[in-house]
């Protein structure tokens, strides 16, 4: 069975439907969702729209999905606050309130079970939904070593925005990259085919294509009164976080 593994989409459709397109061409017959979904990009409703017109089989709440729960209680203290906060609204706004319940009522973690291959699916890590998950972290193979007392044979994580497939102690620990903006020096949508048979996994990251440039234009205009857009902005155009 293969599965198109995609994260970290953050409202931009265009890289989200080029995305879609090149995963049914692959073969995948179900989507696993591993969170972020809407917060920073331009259209996080149809974004949502157009997530659940394919009906995952995972979805999955990242951390900054989180942030629009917390607008309610958002407390500002400073001028960078208020800039945060207008932020968080600028998504919350563009979302009908079915959406914004929709996303709010997605799971932390998920365990399913795909041709005998025992998955946990996470945003962050399977306890934390804002750590990232890398083989060089000194808790990796304690967690690994958790996984493995619990029968978990997959991990599938977000976050990082970085693809990584690694092994520690038997397990598997797979992030797909980022849909919406990558920060790994490849400006290009990142997700992964993985594929499940017969107790085993086979994983292959595929990049897309879209109209980069015409979402750029877009982020620009949007600049204009929310400049927190700027982080996205150099993103989309580096592939990697400003320095």
């Amino acid at each position: 069975m293969k599965l198109a593994v995609l994260a970290d989409i953050h409202g931009n459709l265009r890289a989200l439907e080029a995305v879609l397109t090149d995963a049914s061409q692959a073969g995948a017959e179900d989507i696993v969702f591993l969170g972020d979904l809407v917060y920073n990009g331009l259209d996080p409703q149809m974004c949502f729209e157009l997530l659940m017109k394919y009906k995952p089989i995972v979805t999955i709440k990242g951390n900054s999905d989180e942030y629009l729960e917390k607008i309610p209680s958002f407390v500002v203290n400073n001028e960078e606050d208020e800039q945060l906060l207008k932020h968080y609204k600028y998504t919350s706004i563009r979302m009908r309130k079915m959406a914004r319940e929709g996303v709010a009522a997605f799971d932390l973690t998920k365990q399913f079970d795909v041709c005998d291959v025992n998955i946990l699916a996470c945003h962050g890590t399977p306890t934390s939904i804002s750590d990232g998950l890398y083989e060089t972290d000194e808790k990796t193979p304690m967690l690994a070593k958790k996984m493995k007392e619990d029968g978990i044979q997959l991990v599938l994580s977000a976050h990082t925005h970085i693809p990584s497939d690694f092994t520690v102690d038997d397990v598997r620990f797979v992030n797909p990259g980022a849909v919406g903006f990558g920060l790994d020096g490849d400006t290009r949508p990142s997700y992964a085919i993985v594929e499940c048979a017969d107790g085993k996994t086979r994983v292959q990251f595929r990049r897309v294509e879209y109209d980069t440039k015409k979402y750029i234009q877009e982020v620009d205009h949007a600049l204009e009164g929310f400049p927190l857009f700027k982080f996205l902005r150099y993103t989309l155009e580096k592939g990697k976080a400003p320095a």
